[in-house]
């Protein structure tokens, strides 16, 4: 769906979010450079932290718990949610602006959306893999 998308300039009027219950944003190619409709890549946290403006949870957030974005992708049933640009806009979740990371390895890459992905980073870790394990195991009985 998304090089349809993109094959067809709808990357301006459509947004992509894939879904998945085992999502894991290290299996999606390509594993280090962003992909539409999925998480920026695990590696780039720390990065996109420290560009927020969140420097301490750069630094001591663990792997493990930078692991946990993956949630935000998690659902009971697989599923491609499709939006119309406006839509997020009208939601007020703005794209947040194109800003430039350096990822710490000599490379500079541009990301936009740093301050919802840092947000939503923070808040899976502070609630855990146990509860959010559970929740989403409790969602996938109810889809059965």
């Amino acid at each position: 769906i998304s090089r349809n998308l993109f094959l067809y300039k709808g990357e301006d009027v459509l947004d992509l979010w894939h879904m998945h219950p085992y999502y894991s944003r290290d299996f999606v190619f390509p594993v280090d450079k962003p992909q539409h409709g999925h998480l920026p890549p695990t590696s780039w946290l720390r990065a996109i932290l420290r560009g927020a403006g969140r420097v301490a949870e750069a630094e001591s957030l663990t792997d493990d718990q930078l692991q946990l974005q993956n949630y935000q992708r998690r659902s009971p049933l697989p599923a491609v949610v499709i939006k119309r640009v406006s839509q997020l806009d009208a939601a007020g979740i703005p794209e947040n602006g194109m800003v430039t990371l350096d990822l710490g390895d000599g490379r500079i890459e541009m990301a936009s959306g740093i301050a919802t992905y840092s947000m939503n980073t923070i808040t899976l870790a502070a609630q855990g893999e146990e509860a959010l394990h559970a929740a989403l195991a409790s969602e996938m009985e109810i889809a059965k």
